[in-house]
């Protein structure tokens, strides 16, 4: 009688998952329900998914509603490096399929500090499918835009889930 017992109330906690074995803790920047649109506002803190230029890669999910999704990357613009921010970007799933995904320009975005910029923040508007995959698979490498053209990076074994784990906080 114990044994079972013990079996369907760990079967009970996988269900209430979602069926997500590896259920992880969401940590938010914002998790609110806007005052005048009654719309959940969620979005998740950055998350490291390697270096560019010997500096961090964030990655940050954001969703307004049940319809909008987006990723926000942020990166650092020091000694000259920057990414093409009118080109898309590409993350390759442990599938080996590619998600190609387009930014949204806001110039705003873009942090000055004495004259020089600092970092940039772009956003990445997801569609339905985009959103599905990349919620369900690791990312093994991402691929930008830089002045001497595309440039694909591998992400580390340890960072693949990342993106999964932040998109699947913002459901």
């Amino acid at each position: 009688m114990f044994k079972s017992s013990v079996i369907i109330a760990a079967m009970t906690a996988i269900l209430m998952v979602g069926g997500n074995c590896c259920a992880q803790s969401c940590h938010y920047e914002k998790n609110v329900i806007d005052a005048l649109t009654e719309v959940p506002v969620r979005v998740t803190q950055p998350v490291t998914i390697g270096k560019l230029n010997n500096n961090p890669l964030y990655f940050k999910a954001q969703s307004v509603g049940i319809r909008y999704r987006f990723l926000k990357m942020k990166y650092y613009r020091y000694e000259g490096f920057s990414i093409n921010e009118q080109r898309e970007v590409a993350f390759r799933l442990s599938t080996n399929e590619e998600i190609v995904i387009q930014p949204r320009v806001n110039p705003a975005d873009t942090v000055q500090g004495a004259g020089e910029t600092i970092s940039s923040l772009i956003v990445y508007p997801l569609t339905a499918d985009q959103y599905e995959k990349l919620k369900r698979f690791p990312v093994t490498s991402f691929k930008y835009f830089g002045s001497d053209g595309a440039v694909e990076m591998p992400i580390k074994e340890s960072r693949q889930s990342k993106i999964m784990e932040i998109l699947n906080c913002i459901d």
